[in-house]
């Protein structure tokens, strides 16, 4: 090595081993803050430096970028899971969203939340935090029946519990079948006061759910029957977003005597952050029209799924 590489090597070793600040080095050496700061960027090329990040969950940072690059999204973590739509695939994508989310908190954010096996792992990934003022926001009317622990205010209860925050829920089913019954609900205060909550919010996370599961938590809770799941399905349906159904292209698909008690699709637009966590390859035609319809600006994703997307909007 010549003399520059020693002294290139010797800045790397100051600043990343011995942790002195480039302002130190600069002036222990004799060079310039600049000088410093270009050696240290050549140490990483010439593989001097090595960085290596200590994480039990691996991301695809290429196919990452190419989603986020070809859908114009926000951030997008493509998370590597060996295995296509097995539990350990819901774990680690439940991880990497949890990380994601608690990353972009700040003190008073609103946060809203929807239900479902995917947001349940994404919640218990989250061990307790030193945030403070932090609200939780259920967006949409509760499961009712099935698995009280996926439902909405239980997993709004949990993150809040889990953030040192305060939570809010709707007290009410997701879907009702009569429009008096809606218009009755919507004009209680305390529903009224949560969804205003829940337009107000900064950062939304959210389940996207599939028409080709059966067992759906829509379809488990009895919201979502088979003679109603092939009525939206022939309808163009592909599945749905906080209980609305929107078709591959995100627009919403509607059918009679079928009201969801919970904040409007249309306000996900305008959020600065709204997350999409997905970690079944099933979840593809949702996921395309959740991001074609602008709902989501940002997705945690499973890689098998990620590769439909990417192929399905190529071809």
């Amino acid at each position: 090595m010549s003399s520059k590489d020693y002294l290139v090597l010797r800045v790397a070793e100051l600043y990343y081993k011995q942790e002195i600040s480039q302002q130190e080095i600069s002036q222990m050496l004799g060079v310039s803050r600049p000088t410093v700061s270009r050696m240290i960027q050549e140490a990483k090329k010439r593989g001097f430096v090595s960085i290596s990040i200590n994480t039990p969950v691996e991301l695809d940072y290429n196919l990452s970028d190419q989603l986020k690059n070809k859908f114009d999204l926000k951030d997008v973590l493509v998370v590597k899971t060996g295995d296509e739509n097995s539990d350990e695939t819901l774990k680690r994508i439940g991880y990497v969203a949890s990380r994601f989310l608690l990353s972009l908190i700040e003190p008073n954010d609103l946060i809203g939340i929807s239900w479902g096996r995917t947001i349940k792992h994404v919640v218990d990934s989250i061990t307790e935090t030193d945030f403070t003022d932090v609200n939780v926001i259920q967006l949409v009317g509760s499961l009712g029946s099935g698995d009280p622990a996926i439902d909405g205010p239980e997993l709004a209860y949990k993150l809040a519990e889990r953030l040192k925050g305060s939570y809010k829920y709707i007290n009410s089913p997701a879907v009702v079948l009569d429009e008096q019954v809606k218009n009755a609900l919507l004009n209680q205060q305390q529903i009224q006061e949560v969804l205003q909550a829940a337009e107000d919010c900064n950062i939304v996370l959210m389940g996207l759910g599939s028409l080709s599961e059966v067992n759906s938590s829509l379809h488990r809770s009895g919201y979502l029957d088979e003679a109603r799941r092939n009525e939206y399905i022939e309808k163009g349906a592909v599945g749905h977003i906080l209980a609305q159904m929107v078709d591959e292209k995100g627009t919403m698909v509607k059918i009679p005597n079928n009201y969801v008690i919970g904040v409007p699709l249309d306000s996900l637009l305008k959020k600065k952050w709204s997350i999409g966590v997905v970690a079944h390859s099933f979840k593809n035609d949702i996921t395309l029209g959740a991001i074609r319809g602008k709902y989501i600006n940002s997705l945690v994703i499973d890689e098998f799924t990620a590769r439909k997307i990417l192929n399905a909007e190529t071809n």
